[in-house]
């Protein structure tokens, strides 16, 4: 709620008034999410029937001579932190889906599942989505470290925006009627969590492994 009344002005909390910092963001993060998404989906289905060479796990974080260095710590700790997050998410999302009391599946397709049924929809779907998300994420971080890709470099930063909205996103959804805070305790929790301890340090660890991939002689 305190973020959201932030970027809301501070403004009395008064959830019929809303600036437009705060109706973009909404409007934005759930596209910035998707973004990511199909980013990942892009490079699997690129690697699996486009490229002659292997993109996805072609290099190891793990260094050849089997040498640790703060360089290697760093990559490990941004690997571990965006796994962490992407694991949050994936719990969260998928406890708010499927206990929402707002039949969205109705809505899309025209007709209802049962609860067993989108539970284990809404599971698969996130777990899909976080293991995507993860493989992306050390193809991005493995390409800088071993060849010192900037493109990579470029789509991480991209990432961390997206990080960074889309959490927002869910700052500003969970104090609103409907929200995650009503539909289900553990997912807002953790989305919580995410945006006041993952996101900040993901981010730092993130533009320290930028610094450490293009680390001098």
């Amino acid at each position: 709620m305190r973020t959201w009344q932030f970027l809301n002005g501070c403004s009395p909390l008064d959830a019929a008034r809303e600036n437009c910092l705060v109706h973009a963001i909404r409007l934005v993060a759930p596209a910035l999410r998707a973004s990511c998404l199909l980013t990942g989906l892009y490079l699997i289905i690129l690697n699996r029937f486009f490229q002659s060479w292997p993109l996805i796990f072609r290099y190891s974080l793990l260094p050849g001579n089997g040498s640790i260095t703060p360089d290697n710590v760093t990559l490990y700790a941004c690997m571990i932190l965006w796994a962490l997050d992407f694991v949050f998410l994936a719990v969260a999302c998928a406890y708010t889906w499927s206990h929402s009391k707002r039949n969205w599946w109705l809505w899309t397709c025209g007709f209802r599942l049962n609860n067993e049924l989108l539970t284990v929809f809404c599971t698969l779907f996130f777990a899909v989505y976080a293991a995507v998300g993860i493989i992306w994420t050390h193809t991005a971080l493995t390409h800088m470290w071993h060849v010192r890709n900037p493109w990579f470099a470029a789509l991480l930063g991209l990432q961390c925006v997206t990080l960074v909205v889309a959490s927002l996103g869910d700052a500003i959804d969970i104090g609103s009627p409907r929200s995650a805070h009503h539909t289900s305790r553990v997912a807002s929790v953790l989305l919580s969590l995410r945006l006041g301890v993952l996101v900040p340090v993901t981010v730092i660890f993130s533009v320290a492994a930028v610094f450490a991939s293009w680390r001098s002689s």
